[in-house]
């Protein structure tokens, strides 16, 4: 109906083009503000290039990196570099061979046997208060983390917090 009824205004006056250049622009000038707030990093639930970062500043070369809950991973489909000799212990295939978002995660059992070969690992996960996934994958890092690992360091991010594990005296 609003269409309807400036198409009837446009038609009303001596020069529509005109008007409807202005109101085009009006239009625009309008909503700059909004769109360009839309673009900065504030107004992101999360900040994966920070989790990223994060990860890069409490890791080194040959520790693990896991993303609890599995869709966590955007950090590093953003960054990559940021992950360079980590490895991520859950992942079968990444997202653009698997045609996923996230890509695929290894059977439980075997994402147990990969986290156990390693002495440290990073995990970029949902903040506290977030429902936790109740996927055999999710509670199996969750029990290996219990188990077997300690925290170490933490640090929180803009709706992600990113936890070192360390075997006992490997912090």
């Amino acid at each position: 109906m609003a269409g309807a009824g400036l198409e009837a205004a446009l038609r009303a006056v001596p020069y529509p083009r005109a008007v409807a250049a202005a109101l085009a622009a009006a239009a625009v000038a309008a909503l700059l503000p909004y769109s360009i707030q839309l673009r900065t990093p504030q107004s992101r639930l999360d900040d994966p290039m920070a989790a990223a970062r994060a990860v890069r500043e409490l890791t080194r070369p040959g520790d693990g990196v896991l993303f609890m809950p599995a869709r966590r991973r955007e950090p590093i489909l953003s960054s990559p570099g940021e992950f360079r000799g980590l490895k991520e212990l859950a992942l079968a295939r990444h997202a653009v061979p698997s045609g996923t978002l996230h890509g695929i995660e290894l059977p439980a059992p075997r994402i147990r046997a990969r986290m156990l070969t390693v002495q440290r690992i990073a995990v970029v996960m949902d903040p506290p208060g977030r429902p936790l996934d109740d996927t055999p994958q999710e509670r199996m890092k969750r029990d290996v983390l219990d188990r077997s690992f300690r925290r170490c360091a933490e640090r929180e991010v803009r709706g992600m917090v990113v936890v070192l594990y360390a075997r006992p005296g490997a912090c």
